[in-house]
């Protein structure tokens, strides 16, 4: 494949769920809030920041493959290449950083934090005035938590003052993990035994495409006869207490993936290029696939069918509900996961992020619009702007990824605007 259109592929589609936020720095072109109305609180929610691989699995099953490999003379010279790659990412990680921010995502909330400030100077000028509260809350997992205190720090370092109105962070999973928490069984049984997931999987997971494109990859690193042993399931490798394995080419070739995809959060860290060791044409297919688990997964999915998105719905009335009831809070700060960005964006019904699919259609790339990179990368967030007249007449606008962005085609903006919405129009359209 010629350099510029494997390029292409990649500016088009090698956006993983593990990609870094890129903000768009245009809102200062934002519409004006209608005349009377001003700001008077925030309501955010983020996903964690860029970070180290979540748990100790795909570096060491990798590494055990490439020094099984190693031992039996086995690798190419781009193989021995990759090794040395990985040892070093694994390297990164030690002695336990497994599940923690990188310094990339550090970064990412302290920047949001700084933007918002610079957005709404006179919305924390008037907090700090009023004595006005700040909530903090995550998940409960340690990555959300510290993304919250890098947030946190880029709004106390530019504003010292709102330092003693931020409350201690505290864990709500019942908003912000709400697939772990009491009232997700549903869910569950969807993921473990719907019949149409199970199908619609089965038949990405066989595409003839796939098992070309891990062999490929694969065939760059090792060589043919221990490709041939490992597609004839001669290998097992496993971690103590993981799920995680590799028994074949396609299970080596996600891992492999999953690896390229992390190393894009850890730049701070050092350097992790794949870009010499995998083509674009190789990588693709299990990109589609990886954007097809979450699509069905947590994303819009099956038409007609809410299992995968319904949960988003208490954080959304929670939000509309801190949006008119502040008490004496200007702001709420979430912070969580891409489990839960890709769903309330779904709820949202936000374009290119809530359009499912008919049962008779297989999510492809070129049939769906939907990216796990552009739904929900790490840092994605939306926030709710929230103003309001003396007449006491609420209004709220989103904010997806910080852009202007409006609700589902069932909500109807306020007045002549695009982008600002009545809390009671929202509460008619969103809650059900």
């Amino acid at each position: 494949m010629p350099a510029d259109a494997a390029q292409t592929l990649i500016e088009q589609y090698l956006l993983t769920s593990k990609t870094p936020y890129q903000p768009l720095q245009d809102w200062q072109q934002y519409s004006a809030a209608p005349a009377g109305f001003s700001a008077v609180s925030v309501q955010h929610v983020a996903r964690h920041g860029s970070r180290f691989l979540s748990s100790r699995g795909d570096d060491d099953l990798m590494l055990q493959l490439l020094q099984l490999a190693g031992n039996e003379q086995a690798l190419t010279p781009l193989g021995q290449e990759l090794t040395q790659l990985i040892e070093r990412l694994h390297q990164a990680h030690q002695p336990d950083k497994y599940g923690e921010i990188s310094g990339s995502g550090v970064q990412e909330h302290q920047q949001m934090a700084t933007r918002l400030l610079e957005r709404q100077p006179q919305l924390f000028a008037n907090a700090i005035e009023q004595q006005q509260r700040i909530a903090i809350l995550h998940s409960g997992r340690e990555r959300a938590d510290q993304s919250g205190d890098a947030f946190v720090n880029g709004l106390t370092k530019l504003k010292p003052a709102l330092s003693s109105l931020i409350d201690d962070a505290r864990a709500d999973e019942a908003t912000l993990y709400f697939y772990k928490a009491e009232g997700s069984e549903a869910f569950e049984r969807y993921r473990k035994s719907d019949p149409r997931l199970q199908a619609v999987m089965q038949q990405l997971e066989s595409q003839p495409k796939l098992q070309q494109a891990a062999t490929a990859m694969l065939e760059r690193f090792l060589t043919p006869a221990f490709i041939a042993r490992l597609v004839e399931g001669e290998f097992e490798l496993t971690l103590a207490d993981d799920d995680d394995a590799i028994r074949n080419v396609l299970d080596a070739a996600n891992v492999l993936y999953s690896l390229y995809s992390i190393a894009s959060n850890l730049t701070a860290e050092g350097d992790f290029d794949f870009s010499r060791l995998l083509l674009a044409e190789h990588v693709l297919p299990l990109a589609e696939l990886d954007d097809a688990d979450s699509f069905y997964g947590r994303g819009p999915a099956f038409a007609g069918d809410d299992i995968t998105y319904n949960l988003a719905g208490r954080l959304v009335a929670d939000m509309l509900t801190k949006a008119e009831q502040p008490n004496g809070y200007v702001a709420t700060f979430r912070f969580t996961h891409a489990q839960v960005l890709m769903p309330l964006a779904a709820y949202l019904g936000i374009a290119g992020a809530s359009e499912p699919l008919p049962e008779s259609v297989v999510y492809s790339y070129q049939n769906s619009p939907w990216r796990s990179g552009k739904v929900a990368p790490m840092a994605a967030n939306v926030q709710w702007e929230v103003y309001r007249n003396a007449e006491n007449l609420t209004l709220i606008r989103m904010l997806h990824h910080e852009q202007e962005t409006r609700f589902k085609a069932d909500c109807q903006s306020y007045a002549d605007t695009q982008y600002f919405y009545t809390t009671t129009e929202l509460k008619r359209c969103l809650l059900h």
